[in-house]
């Protein structure tokens, strides 16, 4: 099982995040994929959309069902990850690496202020 690492915030008790300025980065915790049976589909935002704090921006889609992905901050979203769209099953081999889902930049900084205020992050 691989390990979160410092830097890293769980989030909505399914993702992690990584906060690099007013950059979030969002992937998901071995933990919860651990549920989930194959991933057949990566649905994510496009590129320059904007995405309400706390509101569902995408998701994976299993076997068993969907979960959900949560933007941490309103923002727009500066990147996905094209791979795990090519391979969704990248979100399970590589949770803390290359399973990564989505780059969003900040559209407030109080709302990454707040992220990092939390117990759980350690710069």
């Amino acid at each position: 099982m691989a390990e979160m690492g410092s830097g890293y915030v769980a989030y909505m008790g399914h993702q992690w995040i990584t906060i690099e300025g007013e950059v979030i980065t969002v992937g998901f915790m071995e933990e919860a994929l651990e549920e989930l049976d194959n991933i057949i589909k990566v649905d994510l935002p496009a590129e320059n959309e904007s995405v309400e704090k706390d509101e569902i921006c995408g998701e994976l889609e299993t076997k068993d069902g969907s979960l959900n992905i949560y933007a941490p901050v309103e923002g727009t979203v500066l990147e996905i990850n094209t791979a795990v769209v090519d391979n969704p099953e990248l979100v399970h081999e590589d949770p803390y690496g290359d399973g990564w889902v989505i780059k969003i930049e900040a559209a407030n900084p109080d709302d990454v202020k707040e992220l990092t205020s939390g117990a759980n992050y350690d710069n």
